[in-house]
């Protein structure tokens, strides 16, 4: 039983070092000026519950890190902290994104710089000033035809590692 202990323990210490050396901020990229070079960060919107939105402070940015295919936050205590994407259940064209207490979901990768959800249904990321006084991260439905917002403007996700 202690060893067993001792074993989650290390186990535990290792991921967290692994997931430090790797770390990043995500970073947009956009055409629109007002949604570009801006950071995603957690909106604390109840317990264990945050909506994405986005800053221009690095320093409030959220630390991120891949696990396998799992997009995670480093909140700097022992639990995980992960991205959820709303269902696409609404026929908007885009959904919320949130991170969460727990895994998250599985599905991401990076291609050509870029952080994208590896799903069908997933055709991009959207920014739009929402209702928490900050712009706001949103996915977007591959197969909705829709117009977005004006206050809206489609992004890309790039990793911004953080130095050692």
């Amino acid at each position: 039983m202690l060893f067993a202990k001792i074993a989650l323990s290390l186990a535990s210490l290792a991921a967290g070092v692994s997931a430090a050396q790797n770390e990043f901020h995500l970073k947009t990229v956009s055409s629109s000026p007002s949604k570009n070079n801006l950071y995603v960060e957690a909106y604390h919107t109840g317990a264990g519950l945050a909506d994405a939105v986005l800053t221009t402070s690095s320093s409030a940015a959220g630390k991120f890190y891949l696990n396998e295919t799992y997009l995670q936050m480093d909140i700097g205590q022992e639990f995980t902290y992960g991205f959820e994407l709303g269902g696409a259940t609404n026929y908007a064209g885009w959904e919320f994104v949130e991170v969460n207490a727990g895994q998250g979901i599985s599905g991401f990768v990076v291609e050509n710089n870029h952080v994208v959800w590896n799903e069908t249904e997933f055709s991009g990321w959207l920014a739009c000033d929402w209702w928490h006084g900050a712009p706001q991260l949103f996915w977007t439905v591959a197969y909705e035809n829709f117009t977005y917002p004006s206050s809206c403007s489609p992004v890309q996700l790039t990793q911004a590692f953080l130095s050692s």
